[in-house]
């Protein structure tokens, strides 16, 4: 009973000074008055943010009603739903080589259709280059999704005009003026 008296012993002794210890910590774990005020403001200033929050998206939902309304009444489906217009616009226009590089600052970004005569096709780089008395356009047409199309304009020999529809950029290179990513090529 010795041993079992010692550990007991040693145990009480232990949890009082524990104890003891938490007792003395206590009061520098409680917030002074300073602290309190300070917390205060924070909460005060965030509960004003919500206020504003809640106000800005009121008038949101106001708007997303309004259109909802509008749209009600003019009897059209919402954008999501509506389907192709019964009146498709005219295509894009044909434009050759020439006048894309006449006009090369209105073109640029947009999605046109040019029609040219095939320069030098760069089968490692997956492009080719459409040229024309005034410069040449380089295509790059590795991003299509007909495989075989890519294919067939790497390994055939192209020796008559092809229709390229893509997006223009600007050419980082100085080979060409402009360049075009193909999303459809006809030959």
């Amino acid at each position: 009973m010795n041993i079992g008296q010692g550990w007991l012993r040693s145990l009480v002794h232990g949890v009082f000074l524990g104890f003891l210890a938490v007792l003395l910590l206590l009061p520098a774990c409680v917030p002074g008055p300073q602290s309190n005020e300070e917390l205060r403001k924070e909460i005060q200033g965030l509960k004003s943010e919500v206020a504003s929050l809640k106000e800005k998206l009121a008038k949101v939902e106001a708007g997303q009603q309004a259109i909802l309304d509008l749209l009600k009444k003019s009897g059209a489906p919402p954008p999501e739903v509506a389907g192709m217009p019964e009146t498709l616009p005219p295509g894009p226009q044909v434009l050759t080589v020439g006048e894309l590089l006449a006009a090369k600052e209105r073109y640029l970004g947009a999605r046109v259709t040019v029609k040219g005569s095939v320069g030098p096709v760069l089968v490692h780089h997956k492009s080719l280059l459409l040229k024309a008395p005034q410069g040449m356009v380089e295509v790059f047409f590795g991003k299509l999704p007909d495989e075989k199309l890519v294919q067939r304009l790497t390994s055939t020999t192209l020796d008559q005009p092809i229709t390229v529809t893509g997006v223009v950029g600007p050419s980082p290179k100085g080979g060409a003026n402009l360049q075009i990513q193909a999303e459809a090529v006809e030959f």
